[in-house]
């Protein structure tokens, strides 16, 4: 059976066993949604964010987010105006927890749909769903890219097949240096690497908005 989009369970003779899927930190789904991680801490102060799993360590808990509830996160700074409770958790139910309506709201292709009454509000989600996409696809490239060994620089992560640390590169974007400047220093990274590190120096930036994301229209009456 599947909950909330991220936990399978799995009975056999000997019980029942549950699965985890991939989830994120704070700061990793922060990096994939491009927001920094103030702002989901933030929300979860306010209660307005839910993740999907709370992992204790020690007496810490810390929050764990799935791939639909870094969507969500960024669907929710992007949007153009405060959300009431009940619409945020609706939105959960669609983004996170892979329901095709709920409450007011539904899902047509990518796009997010609210209605009541007549009155219909149409939120575009499709461009800021590729781009979580590529960025999860970008994040999971990396992992693998970035390799730490205690006989390379003290086991600091760098670029494999390297001595190049990417908090350094990272860190470069993060206070503005040109990027032909950081491509000429560092021949050896690619497109990718650099794009790579892009992704994490991206923690310190502040949310965008979309263009143009609603359409207004009254529904017909019914004959």
């Amino acid at each position: 059976m599947r909950v909330a989009g991220i936990i399978y369970y799995y009975a056999t003779q000997g019980g029942i066993f549950m699965v985890m899927s991939e989830l994120f930190s704070v700061n990793e789904a922060a990096a994939i949604a491009q927001v920094s991680p103030e702002t989901i801490r933030t929300a979860l102060e306010k209660k307005s964010l839910n993740p999907s799993l709370r992992q204790k360590k020690g007496k810490v808990a810390h929050p764990q987010f799935s791939a639909g509830d870094v969507l969500l996160m960024k669907v929710l700074v992007e949007f153009p105006f405060p959300l009431r409770k009940e619409d945020k958790e609706a939105l959960a139910h669609i983004l996170a927890g892979g329901r095709r309506s709920a409450l007011h709201w539904s899902k047509r292709g990518a796009d997010l749909i609210y209605r009541s009454g007549k009155a219909q509000v149409s939120f575009e989600c499709g461009p800021l769903k590729q781009m979580v996409e590529k960025n999860l696809a970008l994040y999971r490239w990396g992992k693998r890219r970035v390799v730490s060994s205690p006989d390379i620089l003290s086991g600091e992560p760098v670029f494999r097949g390297t001595r190049i640390p990417l908090q350094h590169v990272a860190e470069l974007y993060r206070k503005g240096v040109p990027e032909q400047e950081i491509v000429n220093d560092f021949p050896s990274l690619s497109r990718r690497d650099l794009e790579y590190a892009q992704l994490f120096a991206r923690f310190s930036s502040k949310p965008g908005r979309p263009k143009k994301p609603l359409s207004f229209r009254r529904m017909p009456q019914s004959l």
